[in-house]
């Protein structure tokens, strides 16, 4: 059993709890499919997440505006009873207790324990007598500052289509009430925020959640940074509606029907998809003839960064990555038509924080088909590949060095050679690689796309045969 209680902001008392025996994972955020629902301007749709892991609990961090325990901010961290997390820097305080809620708290509201067992609390009976009160319209009392749970709001961005532009203080004012009471609207303080505590390099205010600084205006995305400049396109870091999220555009110079045509079709193509290996992409759009499209951020580091801050994977660990990889491999390329990655190495894959392990590509809409003869080829591009030729076979290939990297840390140039059979991937040079590990990643590498594996089905299998010792 775990027990939620959420926190008065001045005196620290009880005011709200939940109880869950026998859940393993626990949400909270703004969204309505949190177990935990909390409206707050500096609250995420999805801020945290308590996981159940052997028999001991763990917080992680998911919000924009981070979670803090002790004023530190934390991504990851055990749970210990009493544990007392704020998300975001002045948003609600949670008290967190494994095991029975203590008696001393018996009198503390009882909210929503699960999105099906809802009740009907008055704050009046939970209050001491010298907390001030004001009353709403309805009835409702409510501490003064205090941003009190609801249990019903709307979605602001599952289907970005069907809302309008507009910013979240707007949405909160839109918002209906619950079990015939007003809906709470952000206090004035962070309505009319001005940024006062926004220091060093973030990116958005701790306080109101909103950009501290727009380059551009695309559409009704606010662009805060390039995260990446490739040879035909740009990642770009948007704001839109109180939400963070990844644009991908092509750059102006490679505005050619063709390659338009491209990035239409497979953005199309990902809008419709769903699958644990895949961010979620939610807009397609055209502004000022350019494509553009929309994906919720992904929380988490590369397998680049991985291997360089915690080191080489063992070969256990390389070959259950690959074989997740495998699985959403399969799932695109079952599409139809079939859906090509054409850019995979380590930087576009993602280890993310939670689902804990979960991996998610990135890097879709690259075309580098396109652009391989006019640009500085990927280390991990199958051969034809550089020739403009785009086929499952090649997503494939990449698979091999990217199975060595982790491995040995070294970039697929320190196992290319002009020896006895031509120019071409020799994994038989990599260092203390299994024998059957070396058969595999010479056929996902063989300079033939016909002599490669046929499905990335065929390679998961295979590599779930490998026998590794100790």
């Amino acid at each position: 059993m775990i027990t939620l209680t959420l926190l008065h902001p001045i005196q620290s008392i009880p005011v709200q709890s939940w109880t869950f025996e026998h859940e393993s994972v626990i949400r909270i955020g703004r969204s309505t499919d949190n177990h935990v629902i909390l409206y707050s301007a500096v609250v995420s749709r999805h801020h945290v997440e308590l996981r159940e892991v052997d028999s001991r609990w763990e917080v992680i961090s998911l919000g924009a505006n981070g979670t803090y325990v002790d004023s530190k901010r934390i991504t990851q961290m055990p749970i210990v009873d009493s544990l007392v997390i704020r998300l975001a820097r002045s948003g609600p305080n949670i008290q967190i207790h494994v095991g029975s809620l203590p008696p001393d708290s018996g009198k503390a509201l009882q909210g929503d324990q699960t999105r099906a067992q809802r009740v009907k609390p008055s704050l009046s009976d939970v209050l001491p007598a010298d907390v001030g009160r004001s009353v709403q319209p309805g009835g409702m009392s409510l501490i003064p500052n205090l941003e009190i749970p609801v249990t019903k709001q709307p979605e602001d961005d599952s289907s970005p289509l069907n809302h309008p532009s507009g910013d979240r203080r707007q949405q909160a004012t839109d918002m209906s009430g619950v079990n015939g009471l007003p809906a709470v609207v952000p206090p004035a303080d962070l309505v009319s925020c001005t940024h006062p505590r926004a220091q060093g390099n973030v990116l958005f205010c701790p306080d109101c959640g909103e950009p501290l600084q727009v380059t551009q205006t695309v559409g009704d995305y606010q662009v805060v940074k390039t995260v990446r400049q490739d040879p035909v396109g740009m990642t770009q870091l948007v704001w839109r509606n109180g939400q963070s999220l990844v644009l991908r555009t092509v750059n102006p110079e490679w505005q050619q029907p063709d390659i338009l045509e491209a990035f239409t079709q497979q953005a199309t193509q990902l809008l419709t998809l769903d699958h644990p290996g895949l961010p979620h992409f939610v807009d397609f759009f055209v502004n000022e003839g350019k494509p553009h499209l929309v994906r919720r951020r992904v929380y988490g580091q590369s397998f680049q960064q991985r291997v360089g801050r915690q080191g080489l994977l063992t070969q256990t660990e390389a070959i259950a990555t690959i074989v997740q990889v495998c699985d959403t491999l399969d799932y695109l390329h079952q599409q139809s038509p079939a859906l090509l990655h054409e850019d995979l190495r380590p930087e576009n894959l993602i280890q993310q924080t939670v689902p804990a392990g979960n991996i998610t590509l990135v890097g879709f809409v690259s075309l580098r088909s396109f652009v391989a003869e006019r640009s500085e080829p990927s280390l991990y591009m199958a051969p034809e590949q550089a020739q403009g030729q785009k086929t499952v076979a090649a997503d494939l290939f990449a698979l091999g060095p990217i199975l060595v990297f982790l491995l040995t840390g070294q970039a697929p140039d320190a196992f290319y050679a002009q020896r006895e059979q031509g120019f071409r991937f020799y994994p038989e040079y990599v260092p203390g690689l299994a024998t059957e590990l070396v058969t595999i990643i010479r056929r996902l590498t063989s300079p033939q796309p016909e002599d490669r594996y046929a499905t990335a089905k065929e390679v998961a299998d295979a590599l779930l045969s490998v026998s590794i010792t100790a």
